[in-house]
Formats: structure tokens, C-alpha cells, sequence
């Protein structure tokens, strides 16, 4: 951060005004609520008060949700803490950390708000995003038409694969159809398991998240897990002896989601979201938490 010097030339007229600017600087900066240490996007280009903000950004005040939330000055994030490279809690630091956790570091820096987690199981999402729980989930949502009937999302922040992954020197598949009959873990409502029970025969085991898959793969109680690519291949990498079995089934494009309805606050998402593709600061992250990787285009 680079710092500037003020030189005061006529020094006793201006002390008084220059004690109120100190103070007005120092409220201006309280009020950010957000840590901008921790995050490593740049700086946004609309500053002030989280109000303030809203309102350039929007052309208007806000209303409805983002109301409240600017307002308060925080936001309530859902987000999977057992769901590395995503999110994860840092055994040091008891932190959670990871990919999501800068993203919402991210957006809450641009809008000048401050964050309180939420760590729910993840079938509870979408009912607490409804029923005022939660503010927004910021846990790589996957965006189907199914979810945007009772939900809104924002653009997306990344792109990921759906894919098979199996005990190091199981069978690789070619498709879809060659799970059929096996015994396939999967995270509860994720689309891994919508996938499998709509195109597939195979036997779907779901556990509460992602990351519970695992260990049941590895002694050999289910034969495949479905996943997110960087998901197992994070596995992978921190020594689990699974691998990928074919290539992707599918694309999907990850979000943030939120209470249908509340306009404001859906434009409001989009927008960081929008600048921090636009300033580099996804592509940083991506390449951060996926081993070099930008996840945040489109192959």
C-alpha cells in the first residue's frame, strides 16, 4: 500500500480543519467493516460506506435485503467448512480458509462489509437463504434450473467439472453408463446426485458432504465417488491413494445464491463478482487453491 504526505503550509489557521479530517478519514474507514488484509483483490474503484457504495453501484438506494444488510454494515455467508480446496478449517490457525472463503473476503471487501460464517450442512442452504438464515451462500452452487426456481444467483465466480474418481488402480470409465449397478458416493443434494439418479443406473450413497465420500471409497464400502474435479483431485494431492477414472461428465458454472427475489441485492453480488473478474483478483485465487489453475473461465 503506498502512503501519501500531507504538508500543511499554513499550520496554525488549519489545525482545526485538519483534526476534523482526521476524524472524518477515521470514521470513513471504520466503516468499511471489512478486513482488507484479507483479501487479495485490489482495491475497489467505488469507496465510502457500505450505503454509499450500495447506492453508486445501484443508481439508487437500496432496498429489500441489501438494505438490512448495508445497513448493519455485515454479511452472513453459508458456507461447507469441510469442503477443501474450497473451504477448509487451517488445523494452525482454526481458520477457515480456502478458495470460497477469499472470494467472500473478495466481494465483502468491494462492497465495504464486514463477514459473519455460517457453516450449515449443506441440504439447509437453500431453506436458510428463504427463511432469512443466511444472507448469501458463497460454497461453489452449482447453477441449474431446479435451483433457480426458488433461488437467485449472481454471475458466476468459476467453472468446475463433475467428475468420477476411483481407489488408486480401480477401472476407468467411459461414461455414464458404466457405473451402472456400482455402489457411487455423492454430497447430498449436490448435483453429482441428481446427475447419477436422473442418468444413471448406478447405486447412490450420499453422505453430508463431499469430503465424507472419501474414507468409504478408500475401504472399499462404495466403488466410485462423484465430485467436483478439484475436489478429489485436492484428495489426491494431499495423499489419498484415489485417482481420476475417465474424463469429466459434465461442466457447470458456480455461483453465488441467494433468497429469491431481492434484486438489489442479487445486482449487488453480481457487480463484485463482475469486478473481480475484471481486475484479476479470480484468476489469483483460482490459481492459488488449484495448483496454478484458472478455474474462473471457461475451457
Amino acid at each position: 500500500m503506498r502512503k501519501r504526505k500531507t504538508y500543511i503550509v499554513v499550520a496554525v489557521l488549519l489545525v482545526a480543519i485538519v483534526g476534523m479530517m482526521g476524524l472524518a478519514i477515521g470514521c470513513g474507514s471504520s466503516s468499511d467493516g471489512g478486513d482488507a488484509s484479507a483479501s487479495p483483490t485490489a482495491a475497489a474503484a467505488i469507496t465510502g460506506s457500505a450505503m454509499e457504495r450500495a447506492t453508486a453501484i445501484l443508481g439508487h438506494e437500496p432496498t429489500g435485503l441489501a438494505l438490512d444488510i448495508v445497513t448493519k454494515g455485515e454479511v452472513v455467508v453459508a458456507n461447507d467448512s469441510n469442503y477443501a480446496p474450497q473451504s477448509s478449517v487451517d488445523p494452525v490457525t482454526k481458520e477457515v480458509v480456502g478458495f470460497d472463503v477469499d472470494v467472500a473476503k473478495g466481494m465483502a471487501e468491494i462492497l465495504g462489509l464486514g463477514i459473519k460464517w455460517e457453516h450449515p450442512a449443506w441440504e439447509t442452504i437453500p431453506g436458510g437463504l428463504n427463511n432469512g438464515r443466511y444472507d448469501v451462500s458463497i460454497g461453489s452452487m452449482a447453477v441449474t434450473p431446479e435451483r433457480q426456481q426458488t433461488l437467485d444467483f449472481s454471475d458466476p465466480y468459476y467453472y468446475t467439472s463433475g467428475q468420477v474418481f476411483v481407489k488408486k488402480g480401480g477401472p476407468q470409465i467411459t461414461g455414464v453408463a458404466d457405473l451402472a449397478g456400482k455402489k457411487v458416493g455423492v454430497g447430498a443434494a449436490t448435483t453429482y446426485y441428481d446427475y447419477l439418479k436422473k442418468d444413471g443406473g448406478a447405486i447412490v450413497k450420499t453422505y453430508q458432504t463431499d469430503a465424507d465420500t472419501f474414507p468409504d471409497l478408500l475401504n472399499g464400502n462404495i466403488d466410485f465417488v462423484m465430485t467436483a474435479g478439484p475436489t478429489g483431485q485436492q484428495a489426491i494431492l494431499e495423499g489419498k491413494p484415489m485417482e481420476f477414472s475417465g474424463k469429466p461428465l459434465y461442466y457447470e458454472d458456480l455461483a453465488m445464491a441467494i433468497k429469491k427475489g431481492e434484486t438489489d441485492w442479487t445486482a449487488l453480488l453480481t457487480y463484485a463478482v463482475q469486478e473481480m473478474h475484471k481486475n484479476g483478483a479470480l484468476t489469483e485465487m483460482s490459481k492459488q487453491w488449484y495448483n496454478g489453475i484458472d478455474l474462473s473461465v471457461k475451457e
